[in-house]
């Protein structure tokens, strides 16, 4: 492998926009990670595997700094006085000592900020949980990476067995060939001189590419649930679990992916959630991230775009909300504008910081639900020797009333939602109605056994 130069020293247009936005508290973007061990793990052997991680992750022993003078772009710079025992605490479970009791433990680190003068993230070890289990609550700011990259990261930072000694530990650092600079404009480049060659279809090509463009950025003017008016800092998170072969045998019983089923299940929840307190919605505002992170792009980072989108959620059958959710879906990724990204990205980044969080806050601010759906780790997972059972990450609403994220853990579908409480009303409820919304999708793969069977 190469050296952690791969990581890039300043950050990109994407990750400086989500600084910038945070002028605006509600649209902070920590994320939030739990995970479920089968024991207490070793104190000694945590801090070994985060030693380790910070050795190969630079990231993790740097922190944001601006430009001296105001103008330019902000870098990822040494913490000289990094002390890993500050990033990792430990804590005994509070009474009972069940997964609720982490979860609420957990909800406030949802929405507080990390402290800008030193590298951002924290990890905490929850001990005592019954059944002799522990937890840990990892945070992280978004500039650090995306789903994706987490994912990835996770993937090399956690032991990939229960006793790992410091002669078997991998400890090179971790590093991706990164693209020129350049790279990312070359699509408009090839645009460009396209143009020269065929005008009048060029010109046409542009009015597309214009609309597109507008879609992205248009200013929503109000959230579509009357019931999600409020946005707050207040959090409170919730999690289920199925088994991902389920969801697999529903999607091929219709024809459909798994992302398509878990909108269609969102929605419906959702729906189910306002006919429970007497209102009806047919349709909410959906922000989904949709990767563009390629093969050679730097470690970490951000590399999505956020898709914005009107869901209908109002069919009874949620065979066809799942095939409504995949056409929308199917369009939204051949947006003309997905393509080109951090070129956007990279103008928006020049806009004063005042009026991007204004942009933004128009943008994200009504958007009813924030939609995640993560392919995570195939491979058993360790960390300080106790194994990784369950893995939930909870994304930031960014202005939603409401994130819910998919995560697939070995074989486990492991779904958090995290609900703004100025929002949402009884998210209690909420959760109830999400679990009848997969238990009707599940459903679908399970006649199919049935008439196998029959």
């Amino acid at each position: 492998m190469s050296e952690p130069s791969s990581f890039p020293s300043h950050l990109s247009p994407a990750d400086s926009l989500m600084w910038h936005i945070e002028r605006d508290p509600v649209l902070r973007s920590p994320v939030v990670v739990i995970g479920l061990l089968d024991r207490d793990p070793d104190w000694a052997a945590v801090h070994d595997t985060f030693a380790r991680a910070a050795d190969r992750v630079p990231r993790l022993r740097q922190l944001v700094v601006p430009p001296r003078t105001g103008l330019g772009r902000l870098r990822w710079v040494d913490d000289l006085t990094f002390s890993l025992d500050y990033h990792l605490r430990r804590v005994r479970a509070p009474h009972p000592g069940d997964l609720r009791s982490v979860l609420d433990l957990a909800a406030p680190d949802a929405a507080s900020a990390l402290d800008p003068a030193r590298p951002l993230w924290q990890c905490t070890i929850v001990d005592g949980l019954e059944g002799g289990r522990a937890a840990f609550v990892l945070k992280f700011h978004h500039t650090l990476t995306d789903g994706v990259g987490g994912i990835d990261l996770a993937s090399v930072v956690f032991d990939r067995s229960r006793h790992v000694s410091p002669a078997s530990a991998v400890t090179e650092p971790l590093s991706v060939p990164a693209k020129h600079p350049l790279s990312r404009l070359l699509g408009a480049a090839a645009w460009g001189i396209g143009a020269l060659r065929q005008p009048r279809q060029t010109a046409s090509t542009a009015v597309r590419f214009g609309r597109s463009v507008g879609r992205m950025l248009a200013p929503a003017q109000d959230a579509m649930s009357p019931l999600f008016t409020g946005r707050g800092l207040d959090r409170h998170l919730d999690v289920l679990e199925l088994p991902m072969s389920e969801l697999r045998s529903a999607a091929d019983t219709i024809g459909c992916t798994i992302n398509d089923l878990f909108l269609a299940a969102a929605g419906g929840a959702l729906h189910d959630f306002h006919q429970r307190l007497g209102i009806t919605v047919p349709a909410l505002r959906v922000t989904m991230p949709i990767s563009v992170r390629h093969e050679g792009d730097a470690p970490g980072g951000n590399h999505f775009t956020p898709a914005r989108f009107v869901l209908p959620v109002d069919d009874p059958d949620p065979a066809v909300r799942a095939r409504i959710a995949g056409a929308i879906a199917h369009r939204w990724q051949a947006e003309p504008a997905v393509g080109v990204t951090d070129v956007l990205a990279a103008v928006l980044d020049r806009v004063p910081a005042p009026v991007v969080t204004r942009l933004f806050g128009s943008m994200l601010k009504h958007t009813d639900l924030d939609a995640v759906d993560l392919q995570g780790l195939r491979r058993p997972a360790y960390v300080g020797g106790a194994r990784i059972d369950r893995l939930w990450a909870f994304a930031p609403p960014t202005g939603a009333a409401v994130s819910i994220t998919l995560l697939s853990h070995l074989e486990t579908a492991c779904v958090s939602v995290l609900s703004d409480l100025a929002a949402v009303p009884e998210p209690a409820l909420l959760l109830t109605c999400l679990d009848v919304a997969f238990d009707q999708v599940r459903a679908l793969g399970h006649a199919r056994t049935v008439e196998a069977v029959s």
